[in-house]
Protein backbone atom coordinates (compact mmCIF):
# COMPACT_ATOMS: atom_id res chain seq x y z
CA UNK A 1 0.00 0.00 0.00
CA UNK A 2 1.69 3.07 -0.54
CA UNK A 3 1.94 5.87 1.85
CA UNK A 4 -0.31 8.01 0.40
CA UNK A 5 -3.17 5.97 1.06
CA UNK A 6 -2.38 5.39 4.89
CA UNK A 7 -1.36 9.58 5.34
CA UNK A 8 -5.71 9.48 3.76
CA UNK A 9 -6.96 6.65 5.79
CA UNK A 10 -4.99 5.87 8.66
CA UNK A 11 -7.71 3.99 10.41
CA UNK A 12 -7.63 1.45 7.57
CA UNK A 13 -4.14 1.19 7.60
CA UNK A 14 -3.96 0.63 11.10
CA UNK A 15 -6.68 -2.05 10.57
CA UNK A 16 -5.18 -4.04 7.87
CA UNK A 17 -1.50 -3.84 9.80
CA UNK A 18 -3.63 -5.13 12.87
CA UNK A 19 -4.81 -8.28 11.27
CA UNK A 20 -2.16 -8.89 9.31
CA UNK A 21 0.27 -8.58 12.54
CA UNK A 22 -2.48 -11.15 14.27
CA UNK A 23 -3.11 -13.44 11.21
CA UNK A 24 0.81 -13.30 11.37
CA UNK A 25 1.12 -13.98 15.40
CA UNK A 26 -1.53 -17.14 15.13
CA UNK A 27 -0.28 -18.36 12.59
CA UNK A 28 3.54 -18.08 13.86
CA UNK A 29 2.80 -19.66 16.94
CA UNK A 30 0.42 -22.45 15.60
CA UNK A 31 3.13 -23.84 13.18
CA UNK A 32 5.74 -23.36 15.84
CA UNK A 33 7.91 -20.63 14.60
CA UNK A 34 7.07 -19.20 18.36
CA UNK A 35 7.37 -20.98 20.92
CA UNK A 36 4.83 -22.50 23.42
CA UNK A 37 2.44 -19.99 22.03
CA UNK A 38 -0.29 -22.38 20.06
CA UNK A 39 -3.02 -21.80 22.12
CA UNK A 40 -2.50 -17.75 22.28
CA UNK A 41 -2.75 -17.70 18.77
CA UNK A 42 -5.81 -19.72 18.38
CA UNK A 43 -7.32 -17.76 21.04
CA UNK A 44 -6.37 -14.20 19.64
CA UNK A 45 -8.00 -14.92 16.36
CA UNK A 46 -11.00 -15.99 18.03
CA UNK A 47 -10.91 -12.93 20.28
CA UNK A 48 -9.30 -9.96 18.38
CA UNK A 49 -12.66 -9.18 16.37
CA UNK A 50 -14.12 -8.10 19.36
CA UNK A 51 -11.89 -4.78 18.82
CA UNK A 52 -12.31 -4.97 15.21
CA UNK A 53 -15.92 -4.88 16.42
CA UNK A 54 -15.90 -1.81 18.49
CA UNK A 55 -13.83 0.01 15.59
CA UNK A 56 -16.19 -0.65 12.85
CA UNK A 57 -19.03 0.09 15.34
CA UNK A 58 -17.42 3.47 15.93
CA UNK A 59 -16.65 4.27 12.15
CA UNK A 60 -20.49 3.31 11.42
CA UNK A 61 -21.52 5.65 14.47
CA UNK A 62 -19.55 8.21 12.93
CA UNK A 63 -20.52 7.81 9.57
CA UNK A 64 -24.66 7.90 10.14
CA UNK A 65 -24.12 11.09 12.16
CA UNK A 66 -22.12 12.43 8.86
CA UNK A 67 -25.06 10.66 6.97
CA UNK A 68 -28.06 12.49 8.70
CA UNK A 69 -26.43 15.55 8.78
CA UNK A 70 -26.01 15.42 4.84
CA UNK A 71 -28.25 17.61 2.38
CA UNK A 72 -29.32 14.35 0.55
CA UNK A 73 -28.59 11.18 2.33
CA UNK A 74 -30.22 9.24 -0.70
CA UNK A 75 -28.15 10.42 -3.05
CA UNK A 76 -24.90 9.41 -0.67
CA UNK A 77 -25.64 5.85 -0.52
CA UNK A 78 -26.80 5.36 -4.35
CA UNK A 79 -24.03 7.41 -5.56
CA UNK A 80 -21.85 4.36 -4.94
CA UNK A 81 -23.64 1.26 -4.27
CA UNK A 82 -20.88 -1.11 -4.13
CA UNK A 83 -19.51 0.66 -1.65
CA UNK A 84 -22.18 1.03 0.33
CA UNK A 85 -23.11 -2.67 0.05
CA UNK A 86 -19.72 -3.22 1.39
CA UNK A 87 -19.30 -0.82 4.57
CA UNK A 88 -22.82 -2.53 5.16
CA UNK A 89 -21.42 -6.02 5.15
CA UNK A 90 -18.62 -5.16 6.67
CA UNK A 91 -20.52 -3.68 9.52
CA UNK A 92 -22.67 -6.39 10.09
CA UNK A 93 -20.49 -9.23 9.76
CA UNK A 94 -17.61 -7.54 11.93
CA UNK A 95 -20.35 -6.74 14.73
CA UNK A 96 -22.20 -9.94 14.07
CA UNK A 97 -19.18 -12.64 14.62
CA UNK A 98 -17.81 -11.86 17.89
CA UNK A 99 -21.32 -11.15 18.93
CA UNK A 100 -22.18 -14.56 17.99
CA UNK A 101 -19.00 -16.45 19.54
CA UNK A 102 -20.07 -14.30 22.50
CA UNK A 103 -23.36 -15.61 22.40
CA UNK A 104 -22.12 -19.57 22.32
CA UNK A 105 -19.56 -19.02 24.81
CA UNK A 106 -22.40 -18.12 27.07
CA UNK A 107 -24.82 -20.80 25.92
CA UNK A 108 -22.60 -23.76 25.39
CA UNK A 109 -19.34 -22.75 26.92
CA UNK A 110 -19.94 -23.56 30.44
CA UNK A 111 -21.08 -26.71 29.76
CA UNK A 112 -18.76 -28.46 27.57
CA UNK A 113 -15.18 -29.59 28.55
CA UNK A 114 -12.44 -31.16 26.43
CA UNK A 115 -13.07 -31.53 22.60
CA UNK A 116 -16.14 -29.49 22.55
CA UNK A 117 -14.48 -26.62 23.98
CA UNK A 118 -11.41 -26.92 21.43
CA UNK A 119 -14.74 -27.00 18.92
CA UNK A 120 -16.05 -24.25 20.13
CA UNK A 121 -12.92 -22.17 19.60
CA UNK A 122 -12.58 -23.42 16.42
CA UNK A 123 -16.06 -21.78 15.17
CA UNK A 124 -14.89 -18.89 17.15
CA UNK A 125 -11.80 -18.87 15.25
CA UNK A 126 -14.11 -19.36 11.70
CA UNK A 127 -15.94 -16.02 12.80
CA UNK A 128 -12.87 -14.58 13.40
CA UNK A 129 -11.53 -15.33 10.18
CA UNK A 130 -15.00 -13.95 8.50
CA UNK A 131 -14.68 -10.30 10.19
CA UNK A 132 -10.94 -10.16 9.21
CA UNK A 133 -12.29 -10.50 5.77
CA UNK A 134 -15.12 -8.37 5.74
CA UNK A 135 -12.81 -5.51 7.24
CA UNK A 136 -10.03 -6.70 4.17
CA UNK A 137 -12.29 -6.42 1.83
CA UNK A 138 -13.47 -3.01 2.62
CA UNK A 139 -10.13 -2.11 3.00
CA UNK A 140 -9.31 -3.64 -0.87
CA UNK A 141 -12.51 -1.13 -1.96
CA UNK A 142 -11.42 1.71 -0.03
CA UNK A 143 -7.82 1.36 -2.11
CA UNK A 144 -9.56 0.74 -5.09
CA UNK A 145 -11.30 4.32 -4.91
CA UNK A 146 -8.38 5.76 -3.53
CA UNK A 147 -5.97 4.78 -6.87
CA UNK A 148 -9.33 5.62 -8.98
CA UNK A 149 -8.89 8.94 -7.06
CA UNK A 150 -5.45 10.02 -7.66
CA UNK A 151 -5.26 8.55 -11.02
CA UNK A 152 -7.53 11.16 -12.05
CA UNK A 153 -5.84 13.74 -10.10
CA UNK A 154 -2.50 12.64 -11.45
CA UNK A 155 -4.31 13.07 -15.29
CA UNK A 156 -6.03 16.30 -14.62
CA UNK A 157 -2.39 17.79 -13.10
CA UNK A 158 -0.89 16.99 -16.35
CA UNK A 159 -3.31 18.43 -18.38
CA UNK A 160 -4.78 14.87 -19.89
CA UNK A 161 -8.24 13.87 -20.66
CA UNK A 162 -10.28 13.22 -17.98
CA UNK A 163 -13.09 11.19 -19.61
CA UNK A 164 -12.73 8.02 -19.68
Amino acid sequence: MPSSFVREKPLQGLKLTMIIGTLAFAVGGFVGVLPGQELTGLLLLAFFPVLLAVVVAGEALLAGYRLARADDPGARLTARRGYTVVRATEVVVAIAAPGLFYVLIVQIGGETSGPGAIGLLFVGIALGVAAYGAVVLRILVEYYYHRERSSVSKTTEHGGNVAK
